[in-house]
C-alpha cells in the first residue's frame, strides 16, 4: 500500500487523512484515523466501511463510549473515497462490498441513481487489501493490538462484514453489522453461513447483527410508498427478492448462535428505518460486543 498523500484534519480532532493506493489494483481511498482521546500502550482498532458518511459520527461516539467507561481506547479507521473519485461513494462501494458479480442488479441500481455503477463482485480483493496491506500499517503507525479489531459495516456494508467473518473469521476479533443486505444473491450468504458453521473449531468472536423494525418488507413498502410502483423500482425489488431485512437478520443470527465458541446477539430497533438504525445501532453494538 502505497499512502499518497496524508494530513491532520482541520475539522476532526486527533484524525489524519491518508490517501492512499493499494498494491493490487488501481483504486484510491481516503482513510480517516482518529487516535484515542485517552492514550494507552495498545488501543484496539475499529474499522468501519463508508467512511464518507461515518467517519465523523463514529470518531464523535467512540469518544463519549470511551470516556465513559463505556469502550476502551480504539483508533477508529474510516474507509471511504476521496471526494475527486470518478465515482461518487454511493456507488463506488458496490464493487467493494459485494461478494459475486451480478450486472443485473449494477444495471438496475444505477437507473434508479440516474448513474453508472461499476461492476460489483470485488469484495475478496478489498479484504485483501484491509487484511494485507491497511490494518498492519495502522497496527505499525498507532500501536494498535492486533488481536483486537473490530470490523463494522451498513446495508451492503455489513454484507461485506458478514462476508468477512464467514470466509477470514480470525482476522476480527468482533463483527458489527447494521442493516445488511444478505439478499445479495439470495441464499448465496445463507448457504455460506451454514458451511461455515458445520465447523466444530472453537472461535473466540462475537458478533452483533442490527437493523431497524422499518426493514421488513411491509416497512419498507411504507417507507417508499408510490416510489415502489414505478418500473425501475419494481424492477430493483424483484431482483432483491422483495426483501426483508428483519427477517433475514434474524435468520443469520440464527445460524451463527450455533457455532461452538461464538458470541451473536440480533437486535430490532423500534421505529428505526434502513437510514436510521445505524445511528441507534452503533452506540447499542459497540457497548453489547465490549460487554458493557
Amino acid at each position: 500500500m502505497k499512502i499518497l498523500h496524508r494530513e491532520a484534519s482541520n475539522t476532526l480532532e486527533r484524525t489524519e487523512l491518508w490517501t492512499v493506493q493499494p498494491d493490487g489494483y488501481d483504486q484510491k481511498y481516503l482513510i480517516t484515523i482518529t487516535r484515542p482521546s485517552l492514550p494507552v500502550q495498545r488501543p484496539h482498532g475499529l474499522l468501519l466501511t463508508d467512511g464518507n458518511y461515518v467517519a465523523g459520527t463514529a470518531m464523535q461516539l467512540l469518544y463519549f463510549l470511551e470516556i465513559g467507561n463505556l469502550a476502551p481506547s480504539n483508533v477508529v479507521v474510516s474507509i471511504g473515497f476521496p471526494l475527486d473519485n470518478p465515482v461518487p461513494p454511493m456507488v463506488a462501494r458496490n464493487q467493494d462490498l459485494t461478494p459475486s458479480a451480478w450486472p443485473e442488479w449494477d444495471a438496475s441500481y444505477g437507473r434508479i441513481l440516474g448513474l453508472s455503477c461499476p461492476p460489483s463482485g470485488n469484495c475478496d480483493r478489498f479484504r485483501t487489501f484491509i487484511i494485507d496491506e491497511l490494518k498492519p500499517a495502522i497496527d505499525a503507525e498507532f500501536g494498535v493490538d492486533p488481536g483486537e479489531w473490530t470490523l463494522a459495516g451498513h446495508s451492503l456494508g455489513g454484507l461485506f462484514t458478514t462476508h468477512t467473518l464467514l470466509s477470514a473469521p480470525h482476522a476480527f476479533k468482533r463483527y458489527f453489522a447494521v442493516g445488511s443486505s444478505f439478499w445479495w444473491h439470495k441464499p448465496l450468504m445463507f448457504d455460506l453461513a451454514r458451511t461455515f458453521a458445520t465447523s466444530t473449531e472453537e472461535r473466540d468472536i462475537s458478533v452483533y447483527l442490527g437493523v431497524g423494525d422499518k426493514e421488513s418488507w411491509e416497512g419498507l413498502r411504507e417507507e417508499w410508498g408510490e416510489l415502489l410502483e414505478t418500473p425501475n423500482w419494481k424492477e430493483y425489488l424483484e431482483l432483491m427478492q422483495n426483501p426483508d431485512l428483519v427477517r433475514d437478520n434474524d435468520a443469520m443470527a440464527a445460524i451463527l448462535a450455533t457455532c461452538p465458541g461464538m458470541r451473536v446477539k440480533a437486535e430490532t430497533y423500534t421505529n428505526e428505518t434502513h437510514g436510521t438504525a445505524p445511528f441507534v445501532a452503533m452506540s447499542q453494538g459497540i457497548r453489547w460486543l465490549y460487554g458493557k
